[in-house]
């Protein structure tokens, strides 16, 4: 009888053989987005913009007495497939009204609209999301599972770089405001193995408004970040939100045999995992191999 493998835990190897993954996902579609991804750009940063196709072109210039000193106005739905080429488009909501607040049949329709509007102007199948004011339910998730999204981000954040189980409460590692978000990025570049084993999987998702690096003078700072994870990039997977939500989900439909030393993948996305000490492995496209 050979020696058992299959005891040990499959544990995910992002493409390209990288053990990290890198994302970031911002709000709302306000003209400092132009900026913003002048800064992705140049450090090679991917990320997920969540657009209101209810407000394109919207003005919100600051009134003298207003106590917005920031210009939030929104980018126009002709700048859109330009300015957010090489990042994903989600949706954020037509009207970015709140998804228990408007009645189920009301919020199905903020969804399908906003989504058939963006596809119209990107030319790109949208399908991920982000939760108006961070507000969702049950009834909620449901409503864009039917609307045809893959995944939905919430507000709050765990300062930690796990995988999420349910891509519908994704919740992200910091917002960009975060104090201890450098400290947290230093720790996620980190390749030396303080604990457990070096080559363990890790997500840092950062998520924000552009608008507020005008409003709080930062920038700088944001730069900085992009810099210092370029700088530490090694092993580090740079994707998109749905890049990462559907490479997750094709390793968890990976089957196994009985004794799970045979191993199929049914998706169309090859995938790469690691079997205890016995090496790492990459299933093709219905493909089944044998360990």
């Amino acid at each position: 009888m050979k020696p058992r493998t299959s005891g040990f835990a499959d544990d995910i190897i992002f493409p390209g053989g990288k053990t990290k993954a890198f994302t970031t996902s911002y709000d709302d579609g306000t003209i400092h987005d132009r900026r913003f991804i002048e800064i992705l750009n140049k450090y090679g940063i991917r990320g997920t913009f969540n657009l209101n196709s209810g407000f394109f072109g919207l003005d919100r210039t600051p009134k003298p007495d207003s106590f917005m000193k920031v210009d939030i106005s929104v980018i126009d739905e002709s700048e859109v497939p330009e300015l957010y080429k090489g990042h994903e488009i989600a949706g954020h909501g037509f009207t970015h009204a709140s998804p228990t607040g408007i009645g189920s049949a009301h919020f199905l329709y903020e969804t399908i609209e906003d989504r058939a509007n963006l596809e119209r102007i990107s030319g790109k199948m949208v399908r991920g999301y982000a939760y108006p004011f961070g507000i969702y339910s049950d009834e909620v998730k449901e409503i864009l599972r039917l609307a045809g999204y893959h995944y939905a981000r919430v507000v709050e954040t765990t300062g930690k770089f796990t995988i999420p189980e349910d891509f519908f409460e994704w919740k992200g590692t910091a917002h960009h405001n975060d104090e201890n978000v450098m400290e947290l990025l230093a720790d996620f570049c980190d390749n030396s193995p303080k604990r457990g084993f070096g080559f363990m999987k890790k997500l840092f998702y950062l998520w924000g408004h552009s608008y507020e690096f005008a409003f709080n003078d930062s920038w700088d700072r944001i730069e900085e970040l992009c810099r210092y994870v370029r700088e530490h990039d090694e092993g580090i997977w740079f994707a998109t939100n749905i890049e990462i939500a559907d490479y997750v989900n094709a390793f968890r439909s990976l089957e196994y045999s009985a004794d799970g030393d045979m191993i199929y993948n049914p998706t169309a996305i090859p995938v790469s995992f690691r079997r205890g000490f016995t090496g790492s492995y990459t299933v093709n496209p219905g493909e089944t191999i044998v360990l």
